[in-house]
């Protein structure tokens, strides 16, 4: 980590479950001339490289449904020493993949430190949560596929005054388009659920006809993941996608599917 800071590269250290040891992450373009350097580090202490792509607004603006992916988060559901197998907020469908369904509200460590962010999401969680001023804007244009659910500090059991959970409970059919067939993926031998590696390169293609006709906000049908995580993925329409950038609004950006 030294180096990295040594090279003036902006990172985030995420506490592991345990406290004895932190994950470092951080993004570099491989057109920065500190590429090199950071290349060859990963290949000697065998890091964790991650390709992904970044769309253009106008990209973004020119696309019917988009993939909300958070770019901020804070803290683990609680309760931490319990995730991800037994969780108040959510049921364990298959204690071998981890697909789950939310059946209570989710519950925070602490009230979240936003700063200039109106979005944000939990580590290693799927849900997505908005300030006030998001809900109210999307009550303006009456948005649709969601419902807005109380964030709950876990210590007392009372709502956040920050934040509040986006609840989106519609989901496409079954739609992903895996043309070449080299997609990872794992299939559980307990429930039968295919569980898609996370999609980082290009458009993630999904049939139009599964997606749900009037509605702002969905989930994918797939789950996406590996080991014990799982999330389905976010969909949201071209309005929203704008009304975000308009705005001007951190904490998430876009996919073009």
């Amino acid at each position: 980590m030294s180096t990295i800071i040594a090279l003036g590269i902006d990172y985030t250290a995420l506490e592991l479950p345990g406290g004895s040891s932190k994950l470092v992450t951080f993004t570099i373009l491989e057109s920065d001339h500190r590429w090199l350097i950071v290349s060859n580090l990963i290949a000697k202490y065998g890091a964790i490289d991650m390709v992904d792509t970044f769309f253009s607004n106008e990209e973004i603006c020119n696309s019917e449904w988009l993939r909300l992916i958070s770019t901020h988060e804070q803290g683990y559901p609680q309760p931490k020493g319990h995730w991800p197998i037994k969780q108040l907020s959510y049921e364990i469908i298959c204690p071998e993949c981890c697909i789950y369904r939310q059946t209570s509200n989710m519950r925070l460590a602490k009230e979240p430190s936003l700063r200039k962010k109106s979005f944000m999401s939990l580590i290693c969680a799927g849900e997505i949560f908005c300030v006030p001023d998001v809900v109210i804007e999307l009550e303006s244009i009456q948005a649709k596929g969601y419902e807005v659910k109380e964030a709950v500090i876990h210590k007392t059991s009372k709502p956040s005054s920050v934040v509040s959970q986006l609840y989106i409970s519609g989901l496409t059919s079954p739609g992903i388009i895996n043309n070449d067939g080299a997609w990872k993926r794992t299939h559980c031998f307990y429930c039968g659920t295919t569980k898609y590696f996370p999609h980082l390169r290009g458009k993630m293609t999904i049939k139009r006809e599964s997606l749900l006709p009037g509605m702002d906000f969905i989930l994918t049908h797939e789950w996406f993941g590996h080991g014990l995580l799982a999330w389905r993925e976010i969909l949201v329409s071209n309005r929203i996608a704008r009304l975000v950038l308009n705005r001007g609004w951190q904490g998430v950006r876009f996919k073009v599917g």
